[in-house]
């Protein structure tokens, strides 16, 4: 299990809850990437600890159980991808069972944005009637995915974004020296961006943001725009959301009245007014919920479309 402590807002997450008055259902929720099942599983190794109540030893055989992933009072769902019916009545026969090692029992469901329907049925009874001395961790990236009763049978733990300096400092600490925050979309949280440093997926939003600057600079015709476009491996709706973020970051610094920086030094020359920017925003809206909307979606039309309808916006 990672340790908290490369994880500052979630070890101030974790020292600011009180683990001796915790509710037996709790839902952490947050962005995605923010790594929230980490701090479930933390909470869990802690409860099930044998010689602590406040942070778990990492050394007695409750902790040494957890860390080899054979402890018989924690239950953890194994894909959290998706998940079934036949999970959640595995986890409700689990909950009614005596503890054999602890004096409680922990079960952590994350990703529960992912529960079906019937998934969320079933667990609802053990949310509003706990068995005795069993801890439900649930951790979301999607509130609104979830029934509205398991919401409100729950204590909330939020874990809030990190702001641009927070999450720079976090990666530079992370051995990665050279990162510049507007080379990723904003929607990103720490761990995500670290993930795909690692797997060397970075250069796709370097990529990315370069050509949408070099197009509005007039250095890249609608035609090659759409090309790259095309070409990127993703689905139309990440595209889609890297456009929407790139504009977003361009209204922003617009709206606040400063100038732009770094790499969108460039744009400063471009006479793009807030309304235009307002505009490519919606239209952008527009297609991604009719992307989400109709799966056929002419992929090719649709984006020659916005780049043609974009560089009409663009005065130099």
């Amino acid at each position: 299990m990672s340790s908290l402590e490369n994880f500052p807002w979630l070890n101030k997450a974790f020292l600011n809850t009180n683990l001796s008055t915790l509710p037996h259902s709790s839902l952490i929720e947050g962005s995605k990437g923010l790594g929230k099942s980490i701090l479930a599983s933390k909470i869990a190794k802690t409860l099930l600890c044998s010689e602590s109540t406040t942070s778990s030893c990492d050394s007695c055989h409750s902790c040494n159980l957890f860390d080899q992933s054979t402890h018989p009072d924690f239950f953890i769902n194994e894909d959290d991808s998706k998940i079934l019916v036949d999970e959640m009545r595995e986890m409700i026969n689990f909950s009614i069972l005596s503890s054999s090692v602890s004096s409680s029992k922990v079960i952590v469901l994350t990703n529960c944005e992912n529960m079906n329907i019937a998934s969320q049925n079933a667990i609802l009874k053990t949310l509003e009637e706990p068995a005795a001395n069993t801890f439900i961790l649930m951790t979301s990236s999607k509130r609104r995915a979830l029934n509205q009763t398991i919401y409100s049978r729950c204590s909330k733990l939020t874990i809030k974004d990190l702001d641009q300096i927070e999450l720079t400092d976090w990666v530079r600490s992370q051995g990665i020296e050279d990162f510049n925050y507007y080379d990723y979309p904003t929607y990103l949280a720490p761990i995500e961006i670290l993930k795909y440093i690692e797997e060397g997926k970075n250069n796709d939003f370097i990529d990315f943001s370069n050509n949408l600057l070099k197009f509005c600079n007039k250095d890249l015709s609608i035609n090659q725009t759409v090309k790259y476009l095309l070409d990127m491996d993703m689905s139309s709706i990440e595209k889609v959301n890297l456009l929407i973020d790139f504009f977003k970051t361009l209204l922003k610094a617009k709206l606040a009245n400063t100038p732009y920086s770094g790499k969108f030094k460039s744009l400063n020359d471009l006479n793009i007014s807030t309304a235009n920017l307002s505009n490519a925003l919606d239209e952008l809206n527009g297609l991604r919920n009719m992307m989400i909307k109709v799966s056929s979606i002419n992929e090719n039309h649709s984006f020659k479309y916005f780049i043609f309808k974009l560089d009409s916006l663009i005065k130099q």
